[in-house]
């Protein structure tokens, strides 16, 4: 815990992770009150699908145009802006329907403004860590980050449904709202980073790929530096094929619960709180630990080790045994995005960080939802072995080709 102590005692990083786990916290109810209130509307399962679709799909766009502009101005004031536009907006729907003049395009609008915007925090906050922390302390860094997303996964939706039972979604909105409010005043309370600055020069003998003059705008600079890069290429790739399994496996949990297990709502509900229980686990301790071998390596171990343990899915275990199963592979696979930020963190040059964020976040981002058109296809036949196959191939493929890739040994992936 040493590790995490000495990082909350920075002023600065205090100011942004705390101000960021509240924010994500609010985002996590968010949606769900979005949803209730189109129900209560009248809306159908179609309007759903709609809303939810509007909800993440504006990300493409917003992603482009946020790297760009994190690396025009200051990161601070950027995520400050960000997160006053989006108060705002959320802060609308229960304005409105305190005077009886919410209606359900309002709703499809804010949802919009959300997914155009969200970028902008997922970019910006690494951009910003990058200057507040320094290399040794990166990854236990990361690993807080994950940890505001995880817990927002798991405690927002909850407290949603009890807020929403009590006191009606609008409240909810109004609470995420300020949220968003008080991450603004953690930003400004911000001193300027200690780290590097744009344009400034990179420590001596960091890694990096020679050649990209602090002075290129633009998002080409930003794909060239990519591809020149081997170590976040394959991670990269890694990433897209882990989210496609993840988009699988949101269609096989419930499928599984309901007919091989014959469980209702709360099994299926169980199950999920076991995954992120085990995902929670592996990032308090890859965060807590000083990890000493390459991270590229470990990465691809992790992976590996990921898809054995869901082969064992195959054999329809019974629920305390999937129980079992869902925790280790949470605990494994928590530990992937810590590491590879870490490594990203350590090869971006400053000056364009917010771009290559903003286009490697947006580029994983987009290839969940293809795991949940593939799991239709799967699926059709209604055989889930199919599935759990695939989703077990789409980690341990990938880690045992990361075993073998030079990239990812020692070098710019290891511990300085």
């Amino acid at each position: 815990m040493n590790r995490y102590l000495r990082l909350l005692r920075q002023r600065d990083f205090a100011l942004l992770w705390g101000g960021a786990t509240v924010s994500a916290l609010g985002d996590g109810m968010s949606f769900v009150a979005l949803l209730w209130l189109l129900l209560e509307r009248g809306g159908t399962a179609t309007d759903v699908g709609w809303l939810a679709a509007v909800h993440t799909a504006p990300v493409v766009i917003g992603g482009i145009a946020t790297g760009v502009i994190l690396d025009q101005f200051d990161p601070r004031k950027v995520l400050a802006v960000d997160n006053a536009i989006r108060g705002l907006t959320v802060a609308s729907v229960p304005i409105a329907a305190a005077f009886g003049v919410l209606t359900t395009a309002q709703l499809f609008v804010v949802a919009a403004v959300y997914g155009l915007l969200f970028m902008t925090s997922a970019a910006g906050i690494p951009s910003l860590i990058t200057r507040l922390v320094g290399q040794r302390d990166l990854t236990t860094a990361n690993a807080m980050e994950s940890l505001s997303f995880s817990l927002s996964g798991l405690i927002g939706p909850a407290v949603a449904g009890l807020v929403i039972a009590g006191f009606g979604a609008p409240v909810v909105l109004a609470l995420d709202a300020i949220t968003y409010f008080a991450f603004v005043a953690c930003l400004l309370l911000m001193r300027e980073g200690r780290g590097l600055g744009h344009g400034e020069a990179r420590e001596p003998g960091a890694p990096g790929v020679p050649g990209v003059p602090a002075t290129s705008r633009g998002l080409g600079p930003a794909v060239r530096f990519i591809l020149g890069a081997p170590a976040i290429v394959a991670i990269t790739l890694f990433y897209m094929s882990v989210n496609i399994a993840g988009g699988i496996v949101t269609v096989v949990i419930p499928l599984y619960v309901r007919d091989i297990l014959h469980g209702g709502s709360e099994t299926f509900g169980l199950l999920l709180s076991v995954l992120t229980a085990g995902d929670l686990a592996g990032l308090l301790v890859v965060g807590a630990v000083s990890w000493r071998w390459p991270l590229g390596r470990s990465i691809a171990w992790a992976l590996f080790a990921s898809g054995l343990v869901l082969l064992l899915w195959l054999l329809r275990p019974p629920m305390i045994a999937l129980g079992a199963i869902l925790f280790v592979w949470g605990s494994l696979s928590s530990s992937l995005t810590p590491w590879a930020q870490t490594i990203r963190m350590r090869l971006i040059p400053p000056e364009m960080r917010g771009r290559v964020f903003a286009l490697l976040r947006t580029s994983m981002q987009s290839t969940r939802p293809i795991g949940a058109v593939v799991a239709g296809i799967l699926l059709a036949q209604g055989d889930l072995t199919i599935a759990i196959a695939a989703v077990a191939l789409l980690f341990g493929v990938p880690g045992f080709i990361g075993l073998w890739l030079p990239a990812l040994g020692p070098g710019p992936t290891a511990e300085p």
